[in-house]
Order: structure tokens, then C-alpha cells, then sequence
């Protein structure tokens, strides 16, 4: 299955989810499908998100329920990935953010390239992490990252996607290319997820030894002081990284803070606040529990003024965030 929108970094229009609602409505029924294989087009991206320009533009023209109806035909889509029966794996060959992160991390294997990046950078538009969100990343990688990549939108690079739980497995593209797509592609009708994740596997090679701060021992640590304790408030959570950046004690551990720092300064506060509370709420609960909130909140976002405001600073104009005194107040 090839998202197929290369110049948008194959990003998710209303177009492209009902085809893929579609393809995999036909193929659970084809015996002839033995499993899914999830990729973007290209080399670029595996998929950038929802189109959320195009969901703006529906917002600027008064089509509110037209971008209400996208979004829950995308959120229909994750709940519908997360119940097939054939086994199923993607390649993050390229960007990874929110709804192509909600696109493949339903998937039981998961395949990180050196090509990978990672985030989910709602908050920095005026959304908040939706597609299933608040389940797969607390399942996947647990609170304290959760909430991490949730409130800065820090990007994941490659094997950093395996080491904290986001991918399962890591293979280059040029051994992917070559080799591991082809068996992957050559298993039989009746495959397991384990045949799957035995054909991922072939492609492994020995780890990159390099450790970014965010897997280190110190940075997991440190992450977990700051985005980990439920007692904390959201000014606690932005006043603590301001003290780590300030007592840090190398250049990574800075630079790492100054990051967050810089993009909690620039996003939303309701996206902020409202992305805090899904990630604590979140925890154990069902993936149907969590869309049924994503359906509920997200009418509340595109009704308000940050979606848009930021849509345009973001991604239209390009300047990094809206004016001071931009954002909607918490």
C-alpha cells in the first residue's frame, strides 16, 4: 500500500483516506492478500500528516462541516487499521507526523529507516496529537516520552525510533531496497505477524554505536523528571525545562532543552494544555475511548481561532508562529 501524494509529502486529503478506507475494506475480503506493506512515495516522506491547509481552507469557507467529516473519516480509518486481521507492517521511509504516524503505528511491525523522522507537531499549529494518539504513544514508548513529544514536537530520528519504542524494528533503506522489501513482499497466504517481523528482521544490521541525548542514559532520566510526574503543571513542566537548560550538564542536554523550551514557547497554550491532559488521561484506557475523545475535542478545535491562526504562520506564511498576542487564551 503506497500513500501516493509526493509533492504534498504524500499528506492525508479527504481523497486519500477514502481510498485507503476502501483498499482495505477489499483486500481483508481478497484471500489472496497475505499482508499489508504500508510505504510512501518517494524518498522523502512516509506521510507528513493530514492535509490540514486544505482542512483550513474548508474552515475559511464555511465548509466547518466539511472538516469535521475528514477528520472523522481519518479517526474511522485508525480504528479500522487497528482491527485487521492480516498482519501488518510499514517503512518509515522518510517524515513520519501525525496522521501518517496514525496511519502505521497501529501496525504490529514497524520498520525505522535512517531516513526516519518522527514527531507530532500539533501543538505547534493549534491542534493537538488526535489520531489515536494519547493510546499508541503511551503504549508505545511510555508516559514521560508521550508527553514529550506531545508538548514539543521533538523530532525522532531513525534508530532513536526503535530505541524508545516507536518502531520495532530499524533497517537502512539501501538494505530495504534491496533485500528486506523483497521478503516481506514474497510471504504466502496464512503469514503470522511473526513471519512478518522474522522478514523486517532479515534486514537489521548492527546498531548505529552513536547515542543521541534523547535515548541516553541521562536524557531518559532527565525526561522522565520533567515530563513524567502527573504533579506537575503545565507552567511546572515549562519552568523545569527552563531550569534543565540552565544547569545542564553537557552541550547536548542544553542544546536538547533549549529545543523544547524554544517550541513550548511558540505553540498554542490550549493546544499545550489540552495535549497534557489527553497524554495523562489517556493512559490505560482504549483505543476506542481515545477516539471517541479525539472526536469530541476535535469539533472544539476547528470552531476556534488557533487552528487556523496557526495553520497559516506555520505552513502558509512560514513564519514559525503566530504574532504575540496570536494565540487564543488558555
Amino acid at each position: 500500500v503506497t500513500i501516493d501524494r509526493p509533492r504534498a509529502l504524500n499528506a492525508l486529503n479527504r481523497d486519500a483516506v477514502e481510498r485507503l478506507h476502501e483498499l482495505f475494506q477489499r483486500a481483508e475480503r481478497d484471500d489472496a492478500a497475505a499482508c499489508y506493506l504500508l510505504r510512501g512515495h518517494g524518498s522523502r516522506a512516509f506521510c507528513a500528516g493530514g492535509d490540514v491547509r486544505a482542512v483550513r481552507e474548508m474552515v475559511v469557507r464555511g465548509d466547518v462541516d466539511g472538516a469535521i467529516a475528514f477528520f472523522d473519516r481519518e479517526f474511522a480509518l485508525n480504528a479500522a487499521l487497528h482491527a485487521l486481521r492480516k498482519p501488518s507492517a510499514c517503512v518509515w521511509n522518510g517524515v513520519v507526523m501525525g496522521g501518517g504516524a496514525g496511519l502505521s503505528c497501529y501496525c504490529p511491525v514497524r520498520v525505522a529507516t535512517d531516513a526516519t523522522v518522527f514527531a507530532m507537531p500539533e501543538c505547534a499549529i493549534g491542534l493537538y496529537p488526535d489520531v489515536g494518539a494519547g493510546w499508541f504513544l503511551n503504549a508505545l514508548c511510555g508516559h514521560a516520552y508521550a508527553t514529550c513529544l506531545s508538548l514539543t514536537g521533538a523530532r525522532v530520528r531513525g534508530i532513536d525510533c526503535k530505541r524508545i519504542g516507536l518502531a520495532t524494528h530499524y533497517v537502512t533503506m539501501e538494505v530495504w531496497d534491496r533485500e528486506t522489501e523483497k521478503r516481506v513482499n514474497a510471504l504466502e497466504r496464512g503469514a503470522s505477524v511473526e513471519d512478518l517481523a522474522r522478514a523486517a528482521a532479515s534486514g537489521e544490521r548492527d546498531e548505529p554505536a552513536a547515542t543521541s541525548y534523547l535515548t541516553s542514559e541521562r536524557g531518559r532520566a532527565m525526561i522522565d523528571e520533567v515530563f513524567g510526574n502527573d504533579a506537575m503543571s503545565l507552567d511546572d513542566i515549562t519552568r523545569e525545562i527552563a531550569r534543565k537548560e540552565d544547569a545542564a550538564e553537557s552541550e547536548a542536554e542544553r542544546a536538547f532543552f533549549a529545543e523544547c523550551r524554544e517550541s513550548v514557547a511558540k505553540a498554542s497554550p490550549t493546544s499545550l494544555g489540552v495535549s497534557l491532559e489527553l497524554m495523562r488521561r489517556s493512559r490505560g484506557k482504549s483505543l476506542e475511548w481515545v477516539l471517541a475523545m479525539d472526536n469530541a475535542l476535535i469539533v472544539k478545535f476547528i470552531h476556534a481561532p488557533d487552528f487556523r491562526r496557526g495553520v497559516e504562520a506555520v505552513l502558509i506564511d512560514k513564519v514559525g508562529a503566530p504574532p504575540p498576542g496570536g494565540w487564543m487564551p488558555a
